[in-house]
């Protein structure tokens, strides 16, 4: 039988962001095709480059990539001859990175693999829809880059896992980061909302912030962002918007689950927090527990 995560991933194009370096993507991505596996080969691949051993800021050994017989990887083909696999390069694509071109290679031999990817959103989007289109691989994960959500608008009605690393440090911008979250994924796209030609909409270009709020007319009953990624409020602010008028997105998107690393916070006090915040999205604990 299928797991939550393969259910969840399935036939879908999915971005694992977080909230920080080394909040633990990597081990979740290696975790999901493991059970991925179970029912199709997946393809995957990263944003930017994650082909060093150790991360370049707090230099502590990273975790491997570990690769299956079948499974699809977008990666350099300078990983690619570095690896401890064996691979048949299926599609040379024309992007150049510092670490070789990215190719998309089909795995021969089990191994681990470092992963190099496109360096904008633009490649992103091309190298999705060529693996789409022309390889017919629907179940596709993306390995996000560290603290940044922009990539998961590149490709409509994409799906995201949000992978927050807790601890008592940052606890509280952590805590409002994922409230922040979960608010605004409740926004509907734009085409979803009845009646739009009675309302007075009114659309926001590049990002949402709190100078812009000014400039938002008082009649205003619609407030039409491009995706997601361009609300850059913080939780009081956007709740307060959201009292005033509908905000909506050109691209859509779904967020699947956060997934909670917690590091010197008991289990039972983060479960407290969440209920307290009326968060009712799913949430995955580590070591992902079902």
């Amino acid at each position: 039988m299928n797991s939550i995560i393969t259910e969840q991933l399935l036939n879908k194009t999915t971005f694992l962001v977080g909230n920080k370096k080394n909040a633990g993507k990597t081990t979740f991505l290696n975790y999901a095709l493991a059970q991925l596996r179970k029912a199709v080969r997946p393809a995957f691949f990263t944003i930017g480059i994650d082909g060093e051993a150790n991360d370049l800021i707090f230099d502590i050994p990273k975790p491997k990539v570990y690769t299956e017989i079948g499974d699809y990887v977008v990666t350099s083909g300078l990983m690619i001859n570095k690896s401890d696999a064996l691979f048949e390069i299926i599609h040379v694509f024309p992007y150049k990175t510092v670490l070789g071109r990215l190719v998309l290679a089909k795995t021969l031999r089990s191994g681990n693999i470092e992963l190099v990817g496109s360096e904008d959103n633009k490649q992103l989007a091309e190298i999705i829809t060529y693996l789409r289109n022309e390889e017919h691989i629907k179940t596709i994960i993306i390995d996000g880059a560290a603290s940044r959500v922009t990539q998961v608008a590149s490709i409509k009605n994409s799906c995201f896992y949000y992978i927050i690393k807790l601890d008592q440090k940052s606890r509280n911008s952590d805590i409002n980061k994922l409230r922040t979250i979960a608010f605004i994924s409740k926004f509907r796209g734009f085409d979803k909302i009845e009646d739009i030609e009675n309302k007075k909409v009114f659309e926001v270009k590049g990002a949402l912030t709190a100078s812009k709020l000014s400039t938002i007319p008082e009649d205003c009953d619609i407030l039409l962002l491009n995706d997601f990624t361009k609300i850059f409020l913080d939780f009081s602010q956007v709740t307060e918007l959201a009292k005033k008028l509908e905000i909506s997105y050109k691209i859509p998107y779904q967020l699947v689950a956060f997934v909670v690393i917690l590091k010197d916070i008991l289990k039972e006090d983060f479960v407290k927090i969440v209920e307290s915040h009326n968060i009712k999205e799913t949430i995955l604990y580590n070591p992902y527990e079902y």
